[in-house]
This record gives C-alpha cells, sequence and structure tokens, in this order.
C-alpha cells in the first residue's frame, strides 16, 4: 500500500460567512511569509501575522485566524492585548504539551528585527497571548529562521536565519520551564550558514530535520540534529531519489501518519526568479524522495506560504504566498491518501474573485485591491449611480493574484468625478463582482 500525497489540490474558500455589500468571503488578506500551526488539541490551524508588500508602504499584519478542518471555514480570533507586534518571516512552533502555539523573531514594518517570544494560548474561545520574559545567551535580532519544539526536553530550538545580511550559522534552544536561552554547540558539520530553510521536530528519531534555504545560493539538502541534552550532533543526510530542486521560502510540515517530510511551493535563481507548485515527500524511514504534485500543473507558482497537517483529515492546508508583487488569499488543501492504485492528476477551483476598496467611503485618489484566483481576462470598470460607464481601470489578461489598481477619480475624458455613489465591476471569463464605492470628496 503505497502512501503519497494524491495530485489534488483544492483551493478553497470558506463560504459561510461573507459581507453583504462586497461578496467577499470572509477569510484572511492576502498575504505571505505568515506562521502556521496545527491545533491539535481543537483540530484546527492557526495562523499569524504576515505581510503584503504590495500594499501601500508594505502592510503587515498581526492578526490571528483559525481554519476548522472539519469545516473548511476561516474564522478570525479576537484577542485583547497584550498582542505581538506586527511582522512577517516570523518563527513559530506548537507546543502540544501546553497547548499554544511559539512565536519569535520576525522582521518589523520599520525594517528591524525581533527576538522577542510568543506564547499563543490556544484554549478555544479563551485564546490569549504572553509575551515571555527569557534570560541568559538569547538570540540576536532575526528573521526567517527556523523553530522547533522538543518534546522530550521541553525547549524551543531556533536554527539561524537572517538579519539584513548574509544567512547566520547559530543555535539557540531555550527552556520552556526556566526560561533560558542557551547557545547549543553540535557536534558534527552543520548546514551552512542559511535563511529561508525549513525544518520539522521528528519525534520517533528525537531529532531535528533542516531543509533547503538560501544563502546567496539556494539549497535543496537535508540535515538532521540529534537532540539528545547535552550531547547534540549534527548529520548531512543523503536520501536517494530525485530531490526536488533547490528553493527558499517554501513550506514544510510533518506527516505523522506516514512519517514523512512533505515540502512544496518556493523560490529560487535557477533562470532568473523561478517560483515553483511542486510538492515533494522525504520518507523519514528510507530516506527516498518522492515527488507527489508535479510542477507542470496549473496552479500558479508562489514562495512564502505557510501550511500545517491536519493529521485527522490526512490533509496538508496551505495558506497564501506570492509572486514577488501578487499576493494570494488562497488556501491550498492537499489530500492525503493510501491507495493501490495509480495516482490521478486533478486541479479543483472553488474559489472566487473579489474587490476590496482599501478606504470605503473613500477619498480621491484611492486603491483598490482586485484578488484573481486563476488565470483570466479582466475587465475593471467604474460606474454611476445611472448606469454610465466613468471609467476602465483595466482590461487585460491577468495571471492568478492579488492586484492593487490605482484610480485617480478621473473619467474617461480626464475629468475629475464629484462626490456620489458609484460601483465597481469586475468582470472575468464571464464571472461578474461589484463593489458599492461611495465618494466624498
Amino acid at each position: 500500500m503505497k502512501k503519497y500525497i494524491t495530485g489534488t489540490i483544492i483551493l478553497v474558500l470558506s463560504t459561510g460567512n461573507v459581507y453583504a455589500d462586497s461578496l467577499k468571503v470572509l477569510n484572511p488578506y492576502c498575504r505571505s511569509y505568515a506562521c502556521m500551526v496545527n491545533d491539535r488539541m481543537n483540530q484546527r490551524a492557526i495562523l499569524f501575522g504576515g505581510g503584503n508588500y504590495r500594499l501601500t508602504g508594505g502592510q503587515y499584519y498581526n492578526d490571528v485566524w483559525s481554519f476548522d478542518f472539519g469545516s473548511e471555514i476561516w474564522q478570525p480570533i479576537t484577542i485583547s492585548p497584550p498582542v505581538p507586534p506586527s511582522r512577517v518571516m516570523a518563527s513559530a512552533a506548537y507546543n502540544s504539551a501546553t497547548n499554544e502555539m511559539l512565536v519569535f523573531g520576525g522582521r518589523s514594518s520599520g525594517g528591524g528585527f525581533y527576538n522577542d517570544v510568543w506564547s499563543l494560548d490556544l484554549t478555544q474561545g479563551a485564546e490569549s497571548w504572553t509575551q515571555l520574559t527569557t534570560s541568559g545567551m538569547q538570540p540576536t535580532p532575526r528573521s526567517s529562521a527556523s523553530a522547533i519544539v522538543d518534546s522530550v526536553n521541553n525547549r524551543l530550538i531556533i536554527l539561524y536565519g537572517e538579519a539584513g545580511g548574509p544567512g547566520l550559522n547559530d543555535l539557540y534552544s531555550l527552556d520552556l520551564t526556566a526560561l533560558i536561552w542557551l547557545q547549543l554547540f553540535p557536534s558534527g558539520a552543520p548546514p551552512s550558514p542559511r535563511f529561508e530553510h525549513s525544518a520539522i521536530y521528528d519525534p520517533i528519531g528525537h531529532r531535528m530535520i533542516v531543509f533547503g534555504g538560501r544563502n546567496g545560493d539556494h539549497y535543496n539538502d537535508v540535515y538532521a540534529l540529534d537532540l539528545t541534552l547535552g550531547s547534540e550532533s549534527w548529520q548531512q543526510l543523503l536520501p536517494s531519489g530525485s530531490p526536488p530542486a533547490v528553493r527558499g521560502r517554501h513550506f514544510c510540515v510533518y506527516d505523522d501518519v506516514s512519517y514523512e517530510m512533505a515540502v512544496g511551493f518556493g523560490w529560487n535563481f535557477a533562470a532568473g526568479f523561478v517560483y515553483l507548485n511542486d510538492v515533494w515527500t522525504l520518507d523519514l524511514n528510507s530516506l527516498i524522495w518522492e515527488r507527489v504534485f508535479p510542477g507542470n500543473s496549473s496552479l500558479v507558482g508562489r514562495r512564502g506560504s505557510s501550511a500545517a497537517f491536519n493529521s485527522m483529515h490526512r490533509q496538508v492546508v496551505a495558506f497564501g504566498g506570492d509572486q514577488t508583487y501578487h499576493y494570494f488569499a488562497e488556501t491550498c488543501i492537499l489530500s492525503v491518501d493510501t491507495v493501490t492504485t495509480e495516482e490521478h492528476q486533478e486541479y479543483n477551483v472553488s474559489i472566487s474573485p473579489y474587490i476590496k476598496i482599501l478606504t470605503n467611503p473613500i477619498r480621491l485618489p484611492c486603491q483598490i485591491d482586485v484578488f484573481i484566483p486563476f488565470p483570466s481576462n479582466i475587465d475593471l470598470k467604474i460606474f454611476d449611480a445611472s448606469g454610465r460607464l466613468v471609467n476602465t481601470l483595466l482590461k487585460d489578461k491577468k495571471s492568478s493574484g492579488n492586484y492593487i489598481i490605482q484610480w485617480d477619480g478621473k473619467d474617461t475624458n480626464g475629468n475629475k468625478i464629484s462626490a456620489g455613489t458609484y460601483f465597481v465591476n469586475l468582470e472575468m471569463d464571464g464571472e461578474s463582482v461589484v463593489k458599492k464605492a461611495v465618494v466624498i470628496e
């Protein structure tokens, strides 16, 4: 019986909550570089932070969302202060012993870096943030590190990262009882300095498995850190089979059903900017790579997606990502199955386009956020309350993604429009979405 992630990726937006005047389904805004963990106790994925550089000035988030594995619906979680500052490229890990999400570091909206640690209590209906007060030799501020919880020794492990320069090459542990940082110096040859890499905790082998990343060049190597307390050691693993392409900013999850590590999406510089959409598994027993979702499918490649593995339903849930200036709000569900027949490739889309005016009522000029779920011919127009065409803002074929359209508030003749009610109409291959806009000046 062969176990694998099937070739079916379903793109999902929840359908239970819709804003009355916008037709926008309630789910996290388009973003990249967020954190996600599997809240095993409550059978949901938890998403925190991330950002969208496409928005004016760059938008950084510190919101929290839950994705229910059963209903496949996103819900925002409202949490009273204190809350972490907004950030991207933070590191997160799930602590099953205390049912908490631990968040370390990341990059701030001002371009600086954090080395703080926050704990999100995941008690359903009573979620709360606590900033941990730590001592000892703490890591320097950084982003794009990897984090795991060593459940045997009750410690948080932080590996490498960057702070605006080359990749770092240090390793730290935080005792989660005493809250004391310790820098670790394992024996053996470690991975080269890097960032945008990934890591999972292997509870069976009691080790940290590290994959890929970059430091100028991109990597696809695999290392294991033996987590024996006081005798930590590095070993490079040399899997057989055709390996994934080199990459960074990919997702990586631990499949506790099949004892595999799954990695997918990401980017590299192999031929200019290359955005990947393939998914691979590494069997942690046999150390064999297998491609389970091909890179030639119609799913648009992306980097910066976050993901969690749902053991009960045997799925990888991945959210968001970007292609430089195109940001996604797609939830990709990759189904895991045990089969004896040949793999069946399929691409199902159950997602709708949307329009979001960044401020409404609006003052002109303004920005209009348009989400395109799949490559389409796009026609974006402004109509007045009588149905008269005011202006055409966009008429072109566009790939999947998030587009920020500037409107100077003028009609087709270059005249500034007057205050009043207008309608933004998006037509996409026969589908139409309308958003009301109230212009106050």
